[in-house]
């Protein structure tokens, strides 16, 4: 059996080898300052759901992406879930279904902190079109590898199952809210037993995964497109075999966006339940989504009188009612996501002057000011409901 503290000692080394994420960036502050700030966010995401949200046996869903840890270029409309299950176990998930615009619970293979991303699989899902939710909000979900006779809602499981995985989408982040979901092993023993020095080794492996094949495989993926040639972006929908959300189609592109330039991008909105436009930075974070409008939706976003979505990525305020901000990156990730769309139509994209933008986009919507304050502090308050701050 290893030493706990060989195990830190081991732990600590590779924490040093996370420096070369930062490094391989451009040196400038902002790169320098917020790489830094990625590293901890991302150690702190590998602790959640390698450590603490890695007991089978005794399981809690806990968040291990939200506005301050973000990585992994992820959803700003999101919240997102993960506990560890056992393959053999049977569980037991009560609580509010909550009022997002959409909720999915996966049950997939693999583990986040195994770095095998190809090897993942859903292996059962359950949205809020299948729930059986009571007349007061409640929700009652059996997840096992049998149907039980009686359960109104069932998630099945398998010889690979290995963790639940609960996405929320929110499209008006001020009224929809977020589920309340507590999840118990039928049968586990109460009290739980101590943390044996077998479990903590199984779960400082995965964590040195995490740190290590996962921060290298986010790192490249961000990276690469953040050093891409920009241009229009086509979306697709990836298989339901995926561990992806069901029926979401992806776009993903490169920006680049100098201090006296702004980008337009465009699209025309299909028939869908949920679409966004959103930024992520060098590092596959988006930006500072409480205190920046760096994403709009189908509820936030603006359509011109003609069917089209504009939006505008500048690093001054355009005015436009849908700005991204680039929080100061010059180059990063552009993402657009439909929702169960009835087609996949391409993000265009092209550069203009910044002091062109009135002659560019005319009849778009603007916003004062005083009006993109109150949006900004819309989007604080509403971080506030989402996470129960």
């Amino acid at each position: 059996m290893t030493d706990p503290l060989d195990l830190w000692d081991r732990f600590a080394a590779t924490v040093a080898t996370m420096r070369t994420v930062v490094e391989s960036s451009p040196h400038d502050e902002l790169h320098r300052a917020e790489g830094v700030r990625y590293l901890l966010r991302f150690l702190s995401a590998g602790i959640a759901v390698c450590v603490e949200h890695d007991d089978a046996d005794h399981p809690e869903i806990g968040t291990f992406i939200e506005n301050r840890r973000s990585w992994g270029l992820d959803n700003p409309d999101t919240k997102y879930g993960f506990c560890r299950l056992a393959p053999d176990a049977t569980y037991l998930l009560r609580g509010s279904a909550g009022t997002s615009r959409h909720l999915e619970l996966q049950v997939n293979t693999g583990h986040m902190g195994d770095g095998n991303f190809a090897g993942w699989r859903a292996l059962s899902r359950l949205s809020s079109d299948d729930l059986v939710v009571d007349p007061d909000g409640t929700v009652e979900i059996v997840i096992s590898a049998h149907r039980p006779s009686d359960a109104r809602n069932w998630m099945a499981t398998g010889a690979d199952a290995n963790y639940l995985h609960v996405r929320e989408y929110f499209s008006d982040w001020a009224v929809e809210r977020p589920a309340v979901l507590a999840i118990e092993r039928v049968g586990a023993p109460l009290p739980a037993p101590p943390l044996s020095e077998r479990a903590l080794t199984d779960r400082m492996e995965l964590l040195e995964g995490w740190l290590t094949v996962g921060l290298a495989c986010w790192d490249e993926l961000g990276r690469g497109l953040a050093t891409a040639e920009p241009g229009p972006i086509a979306p697709f929908l990836p298989p339901l075999s995926a561990t992806g959300l069901g029926g979401l189609a992806y776009g993903m592109g490169a920006y680049r966006c100098g201090p006296d330039e702004a980008v337009i991008v465009q699209f025309r909105p299909p028939a869908c339940r949920y679409w966004s436009l959103s930024l992520a930075n060098w590092f596959w974070e988006s930006a500072d989504i409480a205190n920046r409008q760096c994403s709009v939706n189908d509820v936030q976003g603006v359509v011109d009188a003609d069917g089209v979505v504009r939006a505008v990525i500048s690093h001054q305020d355009p005015g436009v009612a849908n700005w991204l901000d680039p929080a100061g990156y010059e180059r990063g990730t552009l993402a657009v996501r439909y929702l169960l769309p009835d087609g996949l139509p391409t993000l265009d994209y092209r550069t203009v002057a910044f002091d062109r933008l009135d002659a560019e986009l005319p009849d778009t919507a603007r916003l004062t000011p005083a009006e993109r304050r109150a949006t900004i502090e819309a989007r604080r308050h509403a971080l506030v409901w989402r996470y129960r701050r």
